[in-house]
């Protein structure tokens, strides 16, 4: 549930960090806004090199790397940097986890995660735990930070309400919600179909959760489990109703068929929230771009963001990819 938030915190947990690093990363973080990554991975490895032990500018250089897709040298840089982290050494070790979890690795995300101290850390032990089948290890990380204020509490709370339900499906739900956060995504999927619709008989969001795995699942091309989630929805969640209709547009286009999906599509634009929209559009355009590349294309014309971007990327049209970004590093990465 949570992990998603955690690689987009990137440069407020660097912020967090600094000491006597800050010029260093704040022209470091100039560049990153200017949209030179190279650049400001580069600046961080050199002044690095100068000030080897260095937690800010170790975690500053490793983000870079990660961000360039270099996960081996984005965890070295991490690992030498523990040595000297003393009090930080709990943020580097979070840092480590979030790495292995780039590279899918979830018994070193677990043992970094647990090695950090943190509530966020045990939080996502926990989800690995779960995600392993083992809900004692988890139930007990769980506990010690579900009073936890904000977002890892709410979690860490939401989890044990579903492990603690007397109906042993709704139970399991747990672990298809952890098999997701933890990036087993078509695992968790597979698992769900009976796990959320028992969870929908008793509950007042039940509907919420039948319409977000009907969503995931359509995203990782698992179609007809999606139209069965779908199915089970006898009243849509207020306001939801265009999304029960764009979850079926993208499950046509996952199926490969473009002029279905693109006239479903057209259907709700007049009734859809625009970013949302938009967000659903380009992912319809991913599931179709391995089978129509130009119908996916045409699902994207007229349209731009970075959401956009990357499905027209998946097209191969970088170029075109790069004139919708609005992320300035990733307009740099695209026309690079």
């Amino acid at each position: 549930m949570l992990t998603s938030f955690l690689l987009l915190a990137g440069c407020s947990l660097i912020q967090g960090l600094m000491g006597d690093s800050k010029k260093t990363v704040s022209e470091a973080d100039a560049l990153l806004k200017a949209g030179d990554l190279s650049g400001a991975t580069a600046m961080y490895d050199a002044a690095l090199a100068k000030s080897p032990t260095d937690v800010d500018l170790a975690v500053g250089a490793s983000y870079g790397h990660l961000l360039m897709g270099d996960t081996a040298k984005a965890d070295s840089i991490l690992a030498a940097a523990e040595a000297d982290a003393k009090d930080k050494l709990g943020d580097v070790k979070l840092r480590r986890a979030l790495v292995a979890m780039q590279v899918g690795d979830l018994d070193k995300v677990k043992e970094y995660a647990s090695a950090s101290g943190l509530p966020v850390g045990k939080l996502l032990a926990a989800e690995v735990n779960l995600a392993d089948g083992d809900r004692d290890a988890a139930k007990v990380l769980l506990d010690a930070v579900a009073t936890t204020p904000g977002e890892v509490g709410s979690t860490a709370s939401a989890y044990l309400q579903l492990m603690g339900d007397s109906n042993a499906l709704v139970g399991g739900l747990s672990e298809a919600q952890a098999l997701w956060a933890v990036g087993k995504r078509k695992v968790a999927v597979r698992s769900v179909e009976d796990l959320v619709k028992a969870y929908a008989e008793t509950r007042e969001d039940g509907a919420d959760q039948l319409l977000l795995w009907a969503g995931r699942a359509a995203t990782v091309g698992e179609t007809d489990i999606s139209v069965n989630l779908l199915d089970a929805i006898t009243v849509p969640p207020a306001g939801q109703a265009w999304r029960v209709q764009a979850t079926r547009a993208m499950n046509a286009c996952a199926s490969g068929d473009g002029a279905t999906c693109t006239s479903m599509f057209e259907a709700i634009k007049a009734i859809a929230p625009a970013d949302g929209y938009v967000d659903a559009r380009a992912t319809a355009a991913v599931l179709l771009a391995p089978k129509d590349g130009a119908a996916a294309k045409a699902l994207l014309d007229g349209y731009s963001g970075d959401a956009v971007a990357r499905a027209l990327a998946e097209t191969g049209d970088s170029a075109g990819a790069a004139n919708v970004a609005a992320d300035p590093v990733f307009k740099k990465q695209l026309g690079g």
